[in-house]
């Protein structure tokens, strides 16, 4: 299902090709050209509470902003048509779409063990039909001239000798190969596993450089690294950053809880000094479900997250 790669011996030249394709694709994933440094700050489309597309863009506009990180759509949309409809969309706004995030039918992140059972590529009988959903996204993306797609790709087992290790990676390497045909980048949200392993897991993809969707409220919630010390391993491959904040599992098994930005353990100053550093330049997408908990309106919560990231600098 995956892409055989190992057995391969290209020539010489098509190999010289590929590696200096491979350093143009992370520099232009780590650095886009004409862009300062901390300017593109947008928002998760579907943090807004609005499910209309169009309505949800000019509640972006309101803010102030012109990015977006398109969450999940209606079917229709996956199509040719329902593709030119939304990017006719995004040109009436003045709203760019800076990436797609792809969802699967089925997920659910009600508690660890669900995350585990359906989330990603671990549900393994799952990954082919996934994967048609994942190339679909890829295409749409392509015609609303975002060229990024990120996914949660599920729990990683920590044996890359595991039946489901292997089939994941080659999953992963399967929809970066095709993204890659149409100049568009497949980048993982973090969350599931620690930097370390995400990055020795992204090293074993040659057919094209895949990106790092950072979230630090992910990791975070799940528990399972700092996110300033997961930041280090994956700086370099980092497409977007999720601004999120969240408090740590109370107990061994379960799971942490988002909190408004500033008010948790997400290392947010930390991570977002060691961003402006490096010199990156893709989006901080304000990702902000805590209006679920407080009760409150989705839009002055994002507010309230714009407001932090000024006060932050950017």
């Amino acid at each position: 299902m995956g892409l055989a790669v190992g057995n391969r011996t290209p020539a010489k030249g098509w190999a010289c090709a590929a590696a200096i394709a491979l350093v143009a694709l992370g520099s232009q994933m780590h650095a886009q050209a004409a862009v300062k440094p901390g300017s593109r700050v947008g928002v998760f489309l579907r943090c807004t509470g609005l499910d209309d597309p169009l309505l949800a863009m000019q509640a972006v506009k309101a803010l102030g902003l012109d990015t977006v990180q398109v969450s999940k759509l209606p079917d229709r949309y996956y199509t040719p048509e329902g593709a030119a409809e939304f990017a006719g969309l995004l040109r009436a706004t003045g709203i760019r779409a800076d990436s797609v995030v792809a969802v699967f039918a089925g997920e659910s992140y009600a508690d660890r063990d669900t995350v585990v059972r359906t989330v990603g590529f671990r549900p393994l009988h799952l990954i082919r039909e996934r994967l048609e959903y994942l190339r679909k996204c890829v295409d749409f993306a392509d015609v609303i001239g975002a060229r990024i797609v990120t996914f949660h790709m599920g729990f990683l087992p920590e044996d890359p000798e595991s039946e489901a290790y292997r089939a994941m990676l080659s999953a992963v390497t399967d929809i970066a190969g095709h993204a890659a045909k149409k100049k568009v980048t497949i980048s993982l949200e973090t969350g599931q596993e620690t930097g370390q392993q995400l990055a020795a897991f992204l090293d074993k993809i040659t057919v094209a450089r895949v990106g790092v969707n950072f979230d630090p409220a992910n990791l975070v919630i799940y528990g399972v690294d700092s996110p300033s010390k997961a930041l280090t391993h994956v700086l370099s491959r980092v497409t977007s950053v999720h601004v999120k904040d969240a408090l740590l599992p109370d107990t061994s098994g379960t799971m942490g809880r988002e909190v408004r930005p500033g008010e948790g353990r997400a290392e947010l100053a930390e991570c977002l000094r060691m961003l402006r550093d490096s010199g990156f330049a893709g989006a901080l997408i304000i990702e902000n479900y805590v209006a679920r908990g407080l009760k409150t309106d989705p839009m002055d919560e994002l507010r309230r997250a714009t407001t932090f990231l000024r006060q932050s600098g950017w």
